[in-house]
């Protein structure tokens, strides 16, 4: 073994899963790898021992995986810094892996995970711990949420296209521009991101709020999809789901998490107000409005401003002018608007229905289908005017947490 390689344990009854990890960890310098061959519990003694000298264990979590939790307790509890990493196969229930973090497993990763992407994860995990808090580490994103006036208006529209223009372009000469972002559908009874993205509903929220769990790696690594533009989706339950099925710590744990995972965290709000709301608008930086100009907007929009701002006093709320091309000279009714919600009209998203519902037909986002349209050049100018008012304009990090999806 080299001076300062770092030590890792691989434990397993499955020999094919030591094979793959070992093999996994030859390709990688700096790794000096023990192999045990057993069962937790049949090596408890060893594995204290072991991970008192090493930097990180590794074990495969079958379904039966927490009736080892008293070796897990006291391997845990043996004095020495090891984190403990669990690869779970696909039998293994989410309730046996989520009580493995509970018991106090470090990370829960499925075995379905590409072979570099484990790599990466047992690179990061193996770090001394005083190294492991780096600046890009405390990193949080940016919380974008998407309100509207009333249905129809076009913000599913917004909020799709919002969240694939804030991934940024890799362009052909010239730097590239590439940020991670997750586009979350918290309309849980109407929710339509999935089919804008020719996705499958997820029941994951409904999961979340049935078991009364707290979203965690394991969740959001089962739940999330990565389209393959790369933008990442938590999309809305299939079913009717009642709107207050969420509780407010669920919703801040599950805001707080992918604010460390992702760049832009855009939310498609619902239309009705609930109190798990509080914890997105409180993390939001802003609140985009789709609204008209006639008296009943105006007035519905009005109410939406005084009940976010009542959440979030500091929030940066703007109104979208929806299904309206932007006039050259204002009319009176756009100024009487104007002046009663106390804002500018800075962008119009102009009414093209055929260019919209081609998009949504072909489950493609606009800058795919038709990146010259007007629609689409609006939507773009929206998400660049966001990255210079938040101030980041490139952020090509690597979170904290694996992108998750599939």
């Amino acid at each position: 073994m080299a001076q300062g390689d770092k030590d890792i344990v691989l434990i397993s009854e499955d020999a094919a899963f030591n094979d793959r990890l070992g093999a996994i960890l030859a390709g990688q310098p700096g790794f000096a790898v023990t192999r045990c061959d057993a069962s937790l519990a049949r090596i408890n003694g060893k594995a204290s021992d072991l991970a008192k000298v090493s930097e990180l264990i590794v074990f495969k979590a079958t379904p039966d995986a927490l009736d080892e939790a008293d070796a897990l307790r006291a391997l845990i509890a043996s004095g020495g810094n090891a984190r403990i990493l669990a690869v779970s196969d696909s039998r293994t229930p989410f309730g046996v892996a989520h009580g493995l973090l509970r018991v106090g497993v470090t990370e829960v990763v499925p075995d379905t995970i590409e072979d570099a992407e484990l790599a990466k994860v047992v690179g990061r995990l193996s770090m001394p711990r005083r190294l492991t808090l780096t600046a890009q580490d405390q990193h949080e994103g940016h919380v974008i949420a998407v309100s509207k006036a009333r249905g129809g208006i076009g913000a599913t529209t917004l909020a799709v296209n919002l969240a694939d223009q804030l991934c940024g372009k890799k362009r052909r000469f010239g730097k590239s521009e590439t940020r991670k972002v997750i586009l979350v559908d918290l309309d849980l009874q109407f929710g339509a991101v999935a089919g804008f993205l020719d996705l499958p509903p997820n029941d994951a929220l409904y999961s979340m709020a049935r078991d009364r769990v707290e979203p965690d790696s394991v969740f959001l690594q089962q739940s999330i999809v990565t389209t393959p533009s790369g933008l990442s989706v938590l999309a809305a339950p299939e079913g009717f789901m009642p709107l207050t099925a969420l509780h407010p710590d669920q919703m801040r744990f599950l805001i707080g998490r992918l604010r460390k995972m992702y760049d832009f965290v855009v939310v498609d709000l619902p239309p009705a107000m609930v109190d798990w709301l509080t914890p997105v608008l409180e993390a939001a930086d802003h609140v985009l409005i789709v609204s008209g100009t006639s008296v009943p907007f105006v007035q519905q929009t009005r109410r939406l401003i005084d009940f976010f701002k009542d959440q979030n006093p500091s929030l940066k709320i703007e109104v979208i002018v929806g299904q309206e091309k932007k006039p050259l000279i204002r009319s009176r009714r756009h100024v009487e608007a104007a002046k009663a919600l106390q804002t500018e009209f800075r962008h119009w998203l102009p009414p093209d229905a055929k260019v919209a519902e081609d998009a949504m037909d072909r489950g493609r986002p606009l800058s795919e289908t038709a990146g010259g349209a007007a629609l689409t050049k609006e939507i773009a100018q929206i998400a660049a005017d966001l990255v210079k008012s938040i101030g980041v304009s490139t952020l090509n990090r690597t979170a904290s947490a694996d992108r998750p999806g599939r």
